[in-house]
């Protein structure tokens, strides 16, 4: 008796923790994100000495007592422009419901990296980066190049950022929250 008590209460756990999530209209559970940390949509990429691109950092690296942040600019989708997109590259769910077709993507948004050219910056020393901190609350917190810098390489190219530059120098690197 007492060896099914343990599976029983993981359950209970796992199922009253589901408080975020609700239920789709093809049965699955979404996330539900609230609109202030959903951060904004690129819907083009445009690439310039000014201008507020989101990108993958590949790279963050100081020589000779200044940063660099080597990025590879993205579009990053959400609603019906992330669908178009995954649908035309194949990525999009396809459900039939009584004959009728409907697409859907994971978490409703989309990432397209058409062209993969990587572009190095330096950083201003006013630059401004702010990441979101989840050890907690859902909070954005803002950090020194020194502690973006000792992060982990790889999680830091995981994560979109956008990056805003002024005359070729970078201003600020805000991390895209990704449900």
């Amino acid at each position: 008796m007492y060896k099914y008590l343990l599976p029983l209460s993981l359950l209970l756990t796992f199922t009253s923790c589901r408080s975020t999530e609700q239920e789709s209209d093809n049965g699955g559970t979404t996330e539900t994100v609230p609109a202030a940390v959903k951060g904004e949509v690129s819907t083009t990429e445009t690439v310039g000495e000014t201008g507020r691109n989101h990108a993958y950092i590949k790279r963050f690296y100081q020589d000779k007592g200044r940063y660099y942040v080597t990025a590879d600019y993205i579009q990053f989708l959400n609603g019906e422009a992330a669908i178009a997109d995954a649908k035309r590259k194949g990525d999009a769910e396809k459900t039939i419901q009584n004959g009728d077709t409907t697409y859907a993507i994971f978490n409703d948004y989309y990432i397209v990296n058409d062209d993969a050219r990587q572009r190095t910056f330096p950083l201003s020393e006013q630059a401004v980066i702010t990441i979101w901190d989840r050890t907690a609350d859902l909070r954005q917190t803002t950090i020194t190049p020194a502690q973006l810098q000792a992060r982990n390489p790889e999680l830091l190219s995981a994560t979109p950022f956008i990056i805003e530059t002024k005359q070729g120098v970078v201003t600020s690197l805000t991390e895209q929250y990704i449900p």
